[in-house]
């Protein structure tokens, strides 16, 4: 029978696994430039009266557009990652 722990652990290793592409991501030297391009389009869009899909859709623009002036590469889960720990972070201020 599995125990209790080894169910939580079991959960928590299958998060890690699916988080890490992720963490690796924002752990390289183009990670802090993702997430500042993410911060500063989320925050120019977080007033707008656009719907909260328009926004996101804008937000991702932005960002590929500025990543792509840098000549940095950066996959669709990343951006919508870095947007949504934007997101996270200005509704918890």
């Amino acid at each position: 029978m599995i125990t209790f722990f080894e169910k939580i652990k079991a959960v928590f290793s299958s998060v890690e696994e699916f988080l890490m592409p992720f963490i690796r991501q924002f752990l390289t030297a183009e990670g802090p430039i993702i997430l500042a391009a993410a911060e500063k389009a989320v925050i120019a869009l977080a007033a707008s009266s656009l719907s909260g899909v328009e926004k996101r859709n804008e937000a991702f623009n932005a960002i590929l557009s500025e990543l792509k002036e840098q000549g940095i590469k950066a996959g669709t889960a990343v951006i919508n990652s870095a947007i949504e720990a934007c997101v996270a972070k200005i509704k918890a201020a």
